[in-house]
């Protein structure tokens, strides 16, 4: 379960205090798929940072589990993100020329993964978005559903049980993003807890629930 409450995250602008976030509170459960929707600069990409706990906060409280983020220092917060945690982003967030293979086996780098058990994890993960064709090929070569793809191989490759996408369909055409949001689909069928930024309304039609977000607070 992921809890926040009464979370605020301010900015300091002009030396005055702008609110990213504001007394934010929600519950997310286990195994559910949710979207998170709102404008742009509403603070849907702040709220997916603090989920992921890649961004601090100045008030409220953070629950993953019975973990209380707040109280964990830098070196605590990447353990439990490469444990925890996959993110998809819209901009893929691959190294261009580097291969798929590469890729997805980056995050096992940071996860203390046995060297020789690395090619056979990414390639069930490559597996499981039918992308082991293209395994040995540059993702700078490849189109972008074939780049997401391999991003959500690499979100999946540490078996982590939360994804948290950043508008994982925003660069796709139509086809494709519904091609992607089956995969999301899948996961989440498999158990997986699945957070999705968007402003796309056939993305949150997937969903369990959606959640809107304006000016920092959440509103439905």
């Amino acid at each position: 379960m992921l809890k926040l409450e009464n979370v605020s995250k301010i900015y300091v602008v002009g030396g005055k205090p702008f609110y990213a976030l504001r007394d934010v509170s929600l519950e997310i459960g286990d195994g559910e798929m949710v979207a998170v929707r709102g404008r742009s600069g509403a603070g849907k990409s702040t709220l997916l940072h603090i989920l992921g706990a890649l961004d601090t906060f100045e008030r409220g409280d953070y629950w993953m589990d019975d973990v209380h983020v707040n109280e964990l220092n830098s070196r605590q917060l990447a353990k439990i993100r490469n444990r925890k945690i996959g993110f998809v982003l819209q901009d893929f967030s691959l190294i261009n020329h580097k291969t798929a293979l590469y890729n997805v086996k980056a995050p096992m780098l940071f996860n203390n993964v046995p060297y020789r058990q690395m090619k056979s994890k990414a390639m069930q993960a490559l597996c499981e978005m039918h992308m082991e064709s293209q395994a040995k090929k540059d993702v700078v070569n490849m189109s972008g559903g074939q780049r997401q793809r391999v991003a959500i191989a690499r979100a999946i490759v540490n078996d982590t049980p939360i994804i948290l996408a950043d508008e994982p369909t925003g660069n796709l055409d139509s086809s494709t993003a519904a091609e992607i949001m089956e995969i999301f689909k899948k996961l989440n069928g498999e158990g997986k807890t699945v957070v999705i930024v968007t402003h796309d309304d056939a993305v949150a039609s997937y969903c369990h629930r959606t959640i809107t977000i304006s000016d920092g607070k959440i509103i439905e």
